[in-house]
C-alpha cells in the first residue's frame, strides 16, 4: 500500500511538472473545412466553366476534379495555417495578424511546392522560367485569398471569444447574485430567531423567581422547543411538519407564560406534513399573533393554525381573536422579511397577505407552490 501511495505521489509529481500540452490544431473547426469545400468548389467551377460546352463532357469533368483537388490542397493548407497562427498567439491584435500572414504565406508556398513536384516530377521541379513564374503568380493570388479568408475567419472567432466570455461573466453574475441572496435570506432568518429565545429565557427567569414549578415546566417546554428548532435554525428549506411541531412547542411555552389568556388550535393534514416550506415563517406570524394581537388585550384570545392544499398551491392560515391592525402595533420587520423571502425564492407564484378576522383580529395568509396531491381546502 505505501508503494502504490508513492508511485501515486511520483505521477502526481510528474504530471504537475510536465503538463501536457495541447495539440498545434487544437481548434479546427468543422465549419472551416466546410468553407474550404465551398471555396475550392467555386473555384474549381469558375476556372472550368467557359470549357464545359467546348470540351467532351469526360476532359471536362477530369480537369475539374484536378482543379477541385488543386484547391482543396490549398485551401486546408490555409486553414490549418490560420488556426495554428491562432493558437499559437491567441490574443487578437497586430500580432495575431502577422503570425496568421507568415503561417499562411508558408502554407500556400509549402502546398504550390508540393503540387508542382507532384505534377511535374523532381527532375523538373523549378528547372525553367514559367515554372517559376506560375508558382510566384500563384503565391501571390492564393496567399491573398486566404489572407482575406483567414482575417474574416479570426475576426468571426474573435466575436465568438467575446460572446462565450460575456456568456460566462453572466454566469458567473449570477451565480454571486444567487450566493448573496442566499446569505441575505440567511441574515433575515437570523433576524427573528433570537428575538424569542431572549424573550423566552427572560419569562423563564421570572418564573423561576414567583412560581418554581411553573418555571422548571416551561423549562421542559423550552428544551423541546430547542430539539425541534436547533436542528434547522440555519437550514435553508424545511417541511410544513416541522414547522408546525416548531410552533407547538413555541405555542406550549407561550401557553404557561399567558395561562388561561392563551388557547390554540392546530389543524394541518397528515398528508401535507411533508410539503416544503421555508424555515421560520410560520413561528413569526405565530409570535406577531401573541406579541401584537393577544398580548395587549386582557383576556387573551385564541390562536387557529391551519393548512390546506387546492391544486398546484399550498395555503397556511394563522388567525387570531387580538385587536386587529392597530397603528403602530409593530410585527413590520418580520412580515417584510417574509415577503422578501417568498419573492426571492419564489417569485410571483407565492404571497403573504393579511385581512381582518371576524369578530376581531387577524388572518395571515401564506400560499406557496406545491406538489402532489393535497387534503381537501377548508374553510378559511
Amino acid at each position: 500500500m505505501g508503494a502504490e501511495t508513492a508511485a501515486a505521489g511520483i505521477e502526481s509529481v510528474g504530471t504537475h511538472r510536465r503538463p501536457q500540452r495541447k495539440p498545434w490544431f487544437r481548434g479546427v473547426p468543422v465549419t472551416g473545412f466546410a468553407i474550404v469545400a465551398v471555396v475550392a468548389l467555386i473555384t474549381s467551377m469558375n476556372t472550368t466553366a467557359r470549357y464545359v460546352m467546348r470540351l467532351p463532357f469526360d476532359e471536362w469533368l477530369s480537369w475539374f476534379l484536378s482543379e477541385l483537388q488543386y484547391h482543396t490542397i490549398i485551401g486546408t493548407s490555409v486553414l490549418l495555417a490560420a488556426v495554428w497562427a491562432r493558437n499559437r498567439v491567441p490574443q487578437p491584435g497586430p500580432l495575431q495578424y502577422a503570425a496568421a500572414f507568415a503561417a499562411v504565406t508558408l502554407a500556400v508556398a509549402a502546398a504550390l511546392l508540393a503540387i508542382d513536384w507532384e505534377e511535374r516530377g523532381y527532375a523538373a521541379f523549378g528547372s525553367d522560367a514559367l515554372s517559376m513564374l506560375w508558382l510566384g503568380t500563384a503565391l501571390l493570388r492564393y496567399t491573398f485569398v486566404g489572407l482575406v479568408i483567414t482575417s474574416a475567419w479570426l475576426y468571426v472567432r474573435s466575436e465568438d471569444d467575446h460572446a462565450a466570455a460575456l456568456q460566462q461573466c453572466a454566469l458567473e453574475s449570477a451565480r454571486m447574485d444567487q450566493q448573496t441572496e442566499e446569505a441575505r435570506m440567511q441574515m433575515l432568518e437570523a433576524q427573528i430567531e433570537p428575538h424569542f429565545l431572549f424573550n423566552t429565557l427572560a419569562h423563564v427567569k421570572r418564573l423561576y423567581e414567583i412560581d418554581r414549578v411553573s418555571g422548571a415546566r416551561m423549562m421542559g417546554n423550552l428544551k423541546e422547543y430547542l430539539a425541534v428548532a436547533l436542528p434547522q435554525m440555519r437550514a435553508t428549506g424545511s417541511t410544513l411538519g416541522r414547522e408546525i411541531d416548531h410552533v407547538t412547542a413555541y405555542l406550549n411555552i407561550q401557553q404557561i407564560r399567558m395561562g388561561r389568556r392563551l388557547a390554540f388550535a392546530i389543524d394541518v393534514p397528515d398528508d401535507l406534513r411533508a410539503a416544503r416550506m421555508p424555515p421560520l415563517m410560520l413561528l413569526t406570524l405565530v409570535e406577531n399573533a401573541i406579541k401584537h394581537g393577544l398580548g395587549p388585550l386582557p383576556q387573551g384570545g385564541h390562536i387557529d393554525v391551519r393548512a390546506w392544499s387546492e391544486g398546484a398551491r399550498l395555503s397556511i392560515v394563522v388567525a387570531d381573536t387580538g385587536q386587529g391592525f392597530v397603528k403602530a402595533s409593530g410585527g413590520g420587520t418580520g412580515l417584510a422579511n417574509i415577503r422578501a423571502r417568498l419573492a426571492s425564492q419564489f417569485g410571483a407564484v407565492a404571497s403573504l397577505s393579511l385581512a381582518l378576522n371576524a369578530p376581531g383580529g387577524v388572518v395571515a395568509t401564506i400560499v406557496l407552490p406545491h406538489q402532489g396531491t393535497g387534503a381537501a381546502r377548508g374553510d378559511a
